[in-house]
């Protein structure tokens, strides 16, 4: 039985390691967390850390809001709108845990999330290489393209999930 928590800050440690060990074997779909110290800098800059937990940490996503000091080209496009959004910074889920609805039941809590802040929620996905489960998963669930951007070793398609009345 998979449970969602919202996770409150301070993490434990335990939380922050499973958290690191499923980003970094899900790379490149998702950016490399460099240390533990870094990951605690994302969560910091995060509004929402949601974990899914079967007897272990199974999955998790990182949301933050705007107007954070997140160096990131990608999180910028969207802060530099200047409106209010929730951007998924990153999603992953254990190898093993894959395919088994997680990533639905983690988006489904956000755009409630993102319904309750009457906010637009916001994301990223590599276009190259290309991530073709994550394109029509965001497209399953009503994300619209809105920007784009090659860099030089990847391109990414910027999406919106449009909720603010």
């Amino acid at each position: 039985m998979y449970e969602l928590e919202i996770l409150t800050n301070p993490l434990t440690l335990s939380d922050l390691e499973a958290i690191r060990t499923i980003n970094q074997e899900n790379i490149p779909e998702v950016s490399d967390i460099e240390s533990i110290e870094r990951l605690q800098q994302l969560i910091d800059w995060s509004s929402h850390v949601i974990v899914v937990r079967d007897e272990v940490v199974a999955g998790f996503i990182i949301l933050m809001r705007e107007n954070q000091n997140y160096e990131s080209p990608n999180y910028d496009f969207f802060n530099s709108k200047k409106e209010p959004f929730l951007y998924v910074d990153r999603i992953a889920i254990q190898e093993s845990y894959q395919r088994k609805g997680l990533g639905k039941l983690i988006y489904d809590k956000v755009i409630e999330i993102g319904k309750e802040l009457d906010i637009n929620v916001t994301c990223e996905v590599n276009t190259v290489p290309r991530n073709t489960p994550s394109l029509a998963f965001h497209a399953g669930f009503g994300f619209e393209e809105v920007g784009s951007k090659d860099y030089d070793d990847h391109s990414v398609v910027y999406l919106t999930k449009f909720l603010r009345s």
